[in-house]
């Protein structure tokens, strides 16, 4: 898929949410930034979540939760709900906040997409399945990453000297 804004955003729109999020990661890991509710009662540390499927599943992911300098892992169930929405649910190993449900759709409105975001949705967390409430606003923004010109690495020295050395040219 070649990024040409609107043209991308119409294509993407209503599709799968699990197919994007294998899509659009970089090495099947994606990151999802969350933004606190203000009704949202304790402090908002979650800097960020990054999802990563798995190649032998399609409903199994590992969830990496990025806290300020710590970092927690555990392992998510994701369900399409249909109409381009994704379900992703599994808990954590902590006391509070500990069960969390996190609701992606790919059914972006016009200011998403200025935002460059693909999926948009909320984050509920609590501490039994039963006690959720919405604690966070949800996006997958879209990062082209552009080749750097100037970028060695190791390996290209050592071709370039293989082949100084073998044919004695470059």
């Amino acid at each position: 898929m070649k990024l040409t804004d609107s043209f991308y955003y119409e294509e993407t729109r209503g599709q799968c949410g699990r197919k994007l999020l294998r899509e659009i990661g970089e090495h099947r890991r994606t990151k999802i930034r969350f933004y606190a509710y203000e009704s949202w009662p304790k402090p908002a540390l979650i800097s960020y979540w990054t999802i990563k499927t798995v190649w032998w599943s399609k409903t199994k992911c590992q969830i990496i939760e990025q806290l300020g300098h710590r970092t927690s892992l555990t392992k998510g169930h994701m369900k399409c709900l249909g109409n381009g929405r994704l379900e992703i649910t599994g808990q954590f190993q902590r006391q509070i906040d500990s069960c969390f449900r996190l609701v992606l759709s790919s059914q972006v409105t016009d200011d998403d997409v200025s935002d460059r975001y693909i999926l948009s949705g909320d984050l509920e967390l609590g501490d039994t399945k039963d006690t959720m409430q919405q604690s966070h606003f949800a996006v997958v923004k879209f990062e082209q990453k552009l080749p750097s010109e100037h970028k060695h690495t190791i390996n290209d020295y050592y071709m370039k000297a293989r082949r100084l050395f073998l044919l004695g040219c470059v």
